[in-house]
Formats: structure tokens, sequence, C-alpha cells
């Protein structure tokens, strides 16, 4: 975003122009590497995923781990995370109802 004379802008001073100019080029030059099409992929892929590849994909974040790192883990170790992220959505849909009691309330009585 560069700034000129007959934009809203005008009314800066040049320094101020100058430095709006300086901080729009060093975003743009920062952000320029994350890769907006993979980015768009990424965001596409998590958006298709069901709310159980959702919420399993949140507990290996918590745990540090990710599906390639499970998948190359010996059977044994791997039931180990399988069964401790099992725990895991339990506790979290056994906390989430328990949230929940109470909230409906008929207002027409």
């Amino acid at each position: 975003m560069l700034v000129s004379g007959s934009s809203s802008w005008s009314i800066l001073s040049t320094a101020a122009a100058d430095r709006v100019n300086g901080a729009t080029a060093q975003f743009a030059s920062a952000t320029s590497g994350l890769g907006g099409s993979s980015a768009k992929q990424e965001l596409y892929d998590y958006a298709s995923k069901s709310p159980a590849e959702k919420m399993r994909a949140a507990i290996l974040g918590k745990l540090g781990l990710t599906e390639e790192q499970v998948a190359a883990m010996d059977p044994k170790e791997r039931q180990k995370v399988e069964d401790q992220i099992k725990q895991m959505i339990k506790d979290e849909v056994t906390q989430q109802a328990e949230e929940k009691k109470g909230v409906l309330v008929d207002f027409k009585a």
C-alpha cells in the first residue's frame, strides 16, 4: 500500500506517510513467505474435517504430536497414545455435557 497525494492519506505529513509505507512494506515482506495458496489449502483441509477429526487434531496438538508421528510409532506405543486420546475425548464430551445441564429453560411457563 503506497500513500500518494490524492487519497485520503494526503493530509498526513510526508514523514507519517513514509512511516505508513515502511510499515506496510515490512508487513508485506514478512507475510510473503507464508505461501498464500498453501495457507488456503490448509484452511480448506481443516474446514472439510468432521468435528471428530477436528477434536482429534486438537488433542494431538495438546499432546505435541501429529498424525504422521502417531502412524510411525510402534504398535504398543501407538495403542497407549490412542487410549489416551480416547480418554481425553471422553473427558471433553463429559465436561461439555455437564456444562450444558440446566441450560434449557421453558420461558413460556
